[in-house]
Parts: C-alpha cells; sequence; structure tokens
C-alpha cells in the first residue's frame, strides 16, 4: 500500500511540476509578445513623429522655394534681362518647386514673365 501511495505522491509532484514548467513557458512567451506589442507600437508612433517632421521640412523648404524664386525672378524683371545659365537654374527652381514640392502655380505668372526677358550677351 505505501508504494501505491508513494508513486501516487510521485505522480501528483511529477504532475505538477511539469504543469509549473509549462507555466513559466508560457509565462516568458506572453511578456516577450507584449514586449514586442510595445516595441511595435513605439516604432510606430517614432515613424509618426518622423512623417510629421518630414511633412513640416517639406512645407518649410516649399516657402523658402517660393520667396527664392519670387524675390530673383521680381529682381530679372526689374533689370529687363537675365543671363541664360540663370534663367535656366531659375527654371529648375521652379519645377523642383512646383513638381517635386507641390507647389500651388502662383509663380506660374512670373516664371512666364521671367522666360519673356531679353538674354544678356556674354561680353
Amino acid at each position: 500500500m505505501e508504494t501505491i501511495w508513494i508513486a501516487l505522491l510521485s505522480s501528483i509532484a511529477l504532475a505538477t511540476a511539469i504543469a509549473g514548467i509549462f507555466e513559466a513557458i508560457r509565462f516568458r512567451r506572453e511578456r516577450k509578445a507584449k514586449k514586442e506589442d510595445a516595441a511595435s507600437l513605439n516604432i510606430e508612433q517614432r515613424l509618426d513623429k518622423i512623417e510629421q517632421q518630414m511633412n513640416a521640412q517639406s512645407e518649410a523648404l516649399k516657402y523658402i522655394m517660393y520667396d527664392r524664386i519670387r524675390f530673383l525672378g521680381q529682381e530679372y524683371i526689374s533689370e529687363g534681362e537675365i543671363d541664360f545659365d540663370d534663367r535656366r537654374i531659375l527654371n529648375e527652381m521652379h519645377s523642383s518647386y512646383h513638381n517635386g514640392l507641390g507647389g500651388n502655380g502662383d509663380l506660374n505668372n512670373l516664371m512666364r514673365d521671367v522666360n519673356a526677358l531679353k538674354l544678356k550677351r556674354k561680353d
């Protein structure tokens, strides 16, 4: 009879130990999954912040380019002539502003007037 009790108690102890091991494994997996979820959320938050910063920088660059193109265009118009290279560069700037940064077309009339200017002669 004692051997039955010993076998029974040993079986219960072994089952308890195995259940404990599986519970520890389950706990570690859940904890790891929670950490990965938190890290994933943290990465998404960082990506959102980076995207917001990039959008703000793009808008700032758009306004800087707008101001620079407007200033140079008005200067060339007031001079009544423009160098070929200056006109080419200004047109490239306008193309970057308008097509690359999504400019709204406010500078199109100015660029039409700049492109109609007489070209300076190289001496």
